[in-house]
């Protein structure tokens, strides 16, 4: 095991190092009941009810205001993997980890070039002595310059077609900066991008260990995903069918098996087993990740969009968990159990040949410094719960008793309610998710 990351290099760092992975619980937004005369409740109910439901059509939630497609991830309290299929290189800190004891949502992609530049363009076209800290220009997206509309400025466009591209160098701390801009409803004033969710003041180094806000803020609306959040919605199968009858269970790689994926452009036929490379007779390759133009001459992996491996996804339906770029979660690699290290990210990455044999695996996890920016690092995001149009004629009956009990002779107490409805498929049983005091593993 080694005792220290390096800083500066080009391949993935996965080392023994302990760690830990703090999670916050998602909150919903509390709206405070107006005090209102108590003469006409039901009247102002059915005017909320009506309101709110409009924004639903029949079946089918709106898409997320941030843009971003998004799988709800279900079956609260699931069980923590076992260490089931651990193999002789496996790490053992990921035994217990997995269990989530609420339902949130998690990117059906990656962050995409499409939605990269509508974020560096707020931050980068402004004057130049608005600079905003630890953004560094990605060279490994879709995106081309273009012409700022500020002077001092820097903008990009998106050419035709490369909209789904993955986005490579994307530090940790890059990703906290844009749930930040997304918490503050893409603002871009300079204070939306410094806080939110995660205090980018906090950001920083004592020595060679890290002294970033652990895990996000409470009420956050979106955040990188824990830990746990991550190998829940990668690994875990709320309909695996288990010896004793029961179902939910964990499977070693992220499309639902246990078999090794194998890898290469998306629509070629690959090595069954062995080494990668192209065979006519072989199975479709099922990731873009441990292939590079030496292995499938005049391919290029930075060219495959998000996506393009359309029958290869996770149990609850995420796509490119393998392949693409490694993706950051909020665990933390501590030194001698008590430093912060490094950020753990998770899953294989595009254009690294020979690397990804094991690295897909359930137990095998990465790390690296929370401000290393480099062409195989980015992340997916993680949000609340929608809100389902029931949970919404639930919040207008908590209104309506309210309003007759201040009828009655008053009423003190505050009354908040969160839910969980359904946007796109759900992963699991449906629930309702309370608020909870912030969880640290």
């Amino acid at each position: 095991m080694k005792d220290q990351l390096q800083r500066d290099h080009y391949a993935p760092t996965r080392v023994a190092l302990p760690w830990v992975a703090r999670r916050s619980p998602p909150v919903l937004p509390s709206h405070p009941i107006p005090r209102k005369r108590p003469a006409a409740p039901v009247s102002i109910a059915v005017a909320i009810a009506a309101a709110l439901l409009s924004t639903f059509t029949p079946a089918q939630a709106q898409p997320d205001p941030s843009g971003i497609d998004f799988v709800t991830i279900g079956a609260p309290g699931n069980a923590a993997w076992d260490g089931t299929g651990i193999g002789p290189d496996g790490d053992q800190r990921m035994i217990g980890r997995g269990s989530v004891g609420y339902e949130y949502r998690i990117g059906r992609f990656e962050v995409t070039t499409s939605q990269w530049v509508e974020f560096f363009n707020a931050a980068y076209d402004r004057p130049t002595n608005d600079r905003l800290p630890h953004l560094i220009p990605p060279n490994a997206w879709g995106a081309v310059g273009a012409t700022p509309n500020t002077p001092g400025g820097r903008r990009w466009s998106v050419p035709a077609g490369r909209e789904m591209i993955p986005v490579g160098n994307i530090s940790w701390r890059m990703a906290a900066m844009y749930c930040n801009w997304l918490h503050n409803d893409k603002s871009t004033a300079r204070s939306a991008f410094l806080d939110g969710a995660y205090d980018v003041s906090t950001f920083g180094y004592q020595g060679t260990f890290f002294t970033d806000q652990a895990t996000r803020s409470p009420g956050a609306r979106y955040w990188i995903p824990s830990l746990d959040e991550w190998t829940k919605a990668a690994h875990y199968d709320p309909n695996k069918a288990n010896p004793d009858g029961s179902l939910g269970g964990w499977w070693m790689q992220p499309n639902g098996t246990d078999t090794r994926l194998r890898y290469g452009p998306a629509g070629t036929l690959v090595n069954p087993s062995g080494p990668w490379g192209p065979n006519p007779n072989g199975v479709p390759a099922q990731a873009n990740g441990g292939w590079d133009s030496t292995i499938f001459p005049g391919a290029n992996p930075f060219n495959i969009p998000l996506g393009a491996y359309a029958n290869v996804q996770s149990p609850c339906g995420l796509f490119d968990v393998a392949g693409g770029t490694s993706e950051w979660t909020e665990g933390i690699n501590l030194f001698a159990g008590v430093y912060p290290i490094g950020r753990v990210f998770e899953g294989s990455h595009w254009s690294s040949a020979g690397e990804t044999t094991l690295i897909d695996a359930l137990d095998q996890p990465g790390g690296d410094f929370p401000s290393l920016s480099t062409y195989y690092l980015g992340f997916r995001i993680a949000t609340i719960p929608s809100v389902s149009p029931c949970v919404i004629l639930g919040l207008c009956g908590i209104f309506l008793s309210v309003g007759r009990r201040r009828a009655k002779g008053g009423f003190h107490e505050h009354a908040s309610a969160s839910g969980s409805g359904r946007h796109g498929p759900r992963c699991g049983r449906v629930s309702v998710v309370g608020t909870a005091d912030q969880l640290d593993h």
